[in-house]
This record gives C-alpha cells, structure tokens and sequence, in this order.
C-alpha cells in the first residue's frame, strides 16, 4: 500500500510545478504590461496587444493547471482512508462531483498545463477572431432613412426606447451594473429587468425584427458592458448578427 501514497505525493509534485511555472509566465506578462504604461506606450494598442494576449493565456494554462490538481486531489481522496478529516475529505468529494465551479480551461491552456516539468512553455498563439456565421442582412442607416415613414419612425422610438431603459438600469441598478463587469456576468444580476424590458421591445417593435437590428442588446452591451458582450454574461435571446 505504501506505492499509492508516494506516486500521489509525485503526481502531486509535478502538477504543483505546472502550476509555478504558469505562475511565472502570468507575472512575467503582467510586468510587460505594467512597464509599458509606466512608459507611457500604453496608449498604443500594438505595443500592449502581445502581452495581453501573453497574459490571456497564461492565466488560462494557470487555471487549468490549478483545476488538474483539485480534480486529481479529489479523484484520489479515498487513498487517505479513515485517517482523513471529515473537512478535507468533504473538501475532495465535493471537486469530484464537481460541486467547485471551475471554468472550462480552453484547448491551448490544458496543453501547455500538461506539459512535462521542466519543458519550455509553448509562445502564446495569435489570436485569431472566428469566422462570423451567416445571417440575415442588417439594415444599415441609409437603408433605414430610404424605408415608409411607418417603419422609419419605428426604428427612431426603439433607438430611443433602448437608450432610456438602459439608463434606468444605470440609475437604479448601478452597484449591480459595475459588479456584473467585474463577473461578467450582468444578465443573470439584472435579470427580471431585461426580461421584461426585452418582451415589452419585442412586443412594440416585432415590424422591424426582419431588419436584423435589436436596440436594445446593442444599448445594453455599449453601456452596461463597455462593448463587450460577453460581460453580459449567459444572454439566452438571439442577437443580431453582422454583415
């Protein structure tokens, strides 16, 4: 029995390395990133984009690393009998029936996570963005100016209906608004309000559905999300898809 114990305590030791040497990798790019705003290059999207992208996925292989040990931990609690404390063993069982929610790592995180100690992390891939999916035409604004007068003015009030409720949500929904930034996660925050808000746009706006342009999303992610939609978090309604 005592060969369980120490290929654990191995097993252990190497995804421990793993994990430092992704540790080192997210310091050495945050400290790119930091010495280039102390020199005042920060505005320039190109001298920040390598780090970042350095940094994006060094964090990923980092949380890969961390969720391989947890879950290798968990899988393997019941070598430690009855000596184990009814915490720790708790503890495990929970990461074994995955009861810690842990983020799904990407496909480059667990590759550079399961590499052999010692190894040279792979350079961090290009990002590259996905090809966007055919949809239906968006109307663009010359398009809309040339539509009868009915559907012209439906597009003006959804325009304007989007912009006031979004800073009702502002208004009364602030502290939730900048938490959900940090979690991106605002939808599942606001809730109730987006679901309401977003039947009553249906409801008085369904004429200009086919145009491919819902205000009220677009408003929700310039505003609540800073342009970027997966702060909202797990949006479950279509959204208009771009040419």
């Amino acid at each position: 029995m005592a060969q369980a114990p120490r290929a654990f305590d191995k097993a252990l030791t190497e995804g421990l390395a793993g994990i430092q040497r992704q540790l080192e990798q997210v310091q050495s790019s945050f400290q790119a990133i930091e010495q280039a705003v102390k020199k005042g290059s920060a505005s320039q999207l190109s001298d920040l984009l390598p780090a970042l992208l350095q940094l994006q996925t060094a964090g990923a292989a980092l949380a890969a690393s961390i969720e391989s040990v947890l879950r290798f931990a968990g899988s393997s609690y019941q070598w430690a009998g009855s000596s184990a404390s009814a915490p720790a063993a708790e503890a495990a069982r929970a990461a074994t029936t995955h009861e810690v929610d842990l983020e799904e790592p990407e496909p480059v995180a667990a590759t550079a996570a399961t590499a052999e100690p010692g190894a040279a992390a792979p350079p961090p891939p290009v990002a590259e963005a996905p090809p966007v999916p055919p949809g239906p035409h968006r109307f663009t604004d010359e398009e809309i100016e040339k539509l009868p007068d009915e559907l012209r003015d439906l597009h003006k009030k959804a325009k304007r209906f989007a912009k006031v409720t979004v800073q009702e949500f502002m208004m009364y929904r602030k502290d939730e608004v900048l938490k959900g930034r940090d979690t991106r996660d605002i939808y599942e925050r606001l809730r109730d309000e987006i679901d309401k808000s977003k039947a009553l746009y249906d409801q008085r706006f369904a004429k200009i559905a086919e145009h491919n342009i819902d205000y009220l999303y677009e408003e929700m992610v310039r505003v609540l999300a800073n342009n970027d939609p997966t702060v909202l978090g797990k949006y479950p309604y279509p959204v208009p898809v771009r040419d």
